[in-house]
């Protein structure tokens, strides 16, 4: 048994209409059912690291969003005071 054997791949019609043919390459992997898998686990690849790389810009995001409200809340704070003071 192998280790790849645990991962959920697309289905074999997903990965012929999505993946790049320099990664299907069905010329190749429509016979050869060992190639067939390689070109599938690249392509798992392949997704999971653009996937990597849009969880991170969102994360990043996220940051920027997260310190953006805190300066917004530390503004929003500091105005009460001031308008108390000019009321008086």
């Amino acid at each position: 048994r192998s280790k790849h054997e645990e991962i959920e791949l697309v289905s074999l019609e997903e990965f012929y209409r999505e993946a790049p043919p320099e990664i299907s390459r069905p010329s190749i992997t429509l016979s050869e059912p060992h190639q067939q898998t390689l070109a599938r686990l690249d392509w798992e690849l392949e997704q999971r690291k653009r996937l990597a790389e849009k969880y991170k810009e969102c994360l990043t995001s996220k940051e920027k969003i997260l310190k953006e409200i805190e300066v917004k809340k530390e503004y929003l704070s500091s105005l009460q005071p001031r308008l108390n003071s000019i009321m008086q």
